[in-house]
């Protein structure tokens, strides 16, 4: 027994020492910007609907990494794609698009209001592709 809590306080220790969290980081995240959103015409509720978003890459080393979704009310939603950026220094300018899937269950009987972000406007507020989908 002994033996086992030294390999794992070892481990332990490894992992944290070996763990270097503020250098060197060689990626950021930031907001991607939403193109358009494939909704169906209605949601069936208690059901899973897949969601396809395309989203603008604005270099080759920007890639797909999440969705943040903020819940403005029991059926709005606001949601930002987030990309993952590598830093580095040889980057394609413009690689163009990508396309992400984001799951859907609509539990409420109310029509679903979301709200995709597409970037900022010149006074600098953000914008969004606004989609309101009924629920059968």
């Amino acid at each position: 027994m002994p033996k086992k809590l030294l390999s794992l306080g070892s481990l332990i220790l490894l992992l944290f020492v070996g763990c270097d969290i503020d250098s060197n980081e060689n990626f950021q995240f930031i907001p991607l910007e939403v193109l358009s959103a494939d909704l169906p015409e209605a949601f069936d509720q208690n059901e899973q609907h897949n969601i396809n978003i395309t989203f603008r890459r604005p270099d080759g080393c920007t890639f797909f990494h999440a969705f943040d979704i903020s819940v403005q009310s029991t059926t709005e939603r606001n949601i930002v794609a987030i990309g993952s950026v590598l830093t580095q220094d040889d980057c394609a300018e413009n690689d163009g698009t990508g396309d992400a899937v984001l799951n859907f269950t609509a539990l409420e009987t109310a029509p679903y209001t979301f709200r995709f972000y597409t970037g900022v406007n010149g006074n600098g507020d953000p914008e969004y592709l606004e989609y309101i989908v009924p629920v059968r």
